[in-house]
């Protein structure tokens, strides 16, 4: 959208597609965003804390410098409200606070077999960059997640 020029021309639609929390409120999920995939799940928790719902969430939110981080307040206020579990990566290394005690690098099987070891039973929404949803949605199934247990949405060109 940067590149655009006063006359270029930009379609868009209504909203839709099924990038939605499921209607059974007793499915564990677990969210993957990576940079601006952040933003449907920002949305899906703040519509929880509004009205007054829970679900059993772990979300891993990755970034490549900690400055990068946006809602900080809205997860923290979802993990105090109904027990959402953030795990916040940083993939430039270099740039980690030394007081970082997030995960370093990129999401990998070893970490999400650590923070979710009950990951048969849930749900997987990955969204953000389309190379890194593919790449996540690669890494879940050779972990054993079966694909009808992964939904993705993606932000082509960024």
């Amino acid at each position: 959208m940067l590149a655009m020029k006063t006359d270029d021309v930009m379609i868009s639609s209504q909203l839709g597609g099924d990038f939605t929390l499921p209607k059974n409120k007793k499915q564990k999920l677990v969210f993957i965003a990576g940079g601006i995939g952040i933003t449907p799940f920002r949305s899906m928790i703040k519509y929880l804390l509004d009205t007054d719902n829970s679900r059993s969430i772990i979300m891993f939110y990755s970034n490549r410098k900690i400055s990068e981080i946006v809602y900080k307040d809205i997860f923290d206020a979802a993990s105090k409200k109904f027990g959402m579990k953030t795990v916040y990566t940083l993939t430039d290394s270099a740039s980690c606070p030394a007081d970082w005690d997030g995960c370093k690098g990129y999401l990998n099987p070893e970490i999400i077999l650590k923070e979710v070891p009950d990951f048969k039973e849930r749900l997987f929404y990955i969204s953000g960059p389309n190379a890194m949803v593919i790449s996540y949605e690669n890494i879940l199934k050779k972990i054993g997640v079966k694909q009808e247990n992964i939904k993705t949405d993606f932000f082509p060109g960024f």
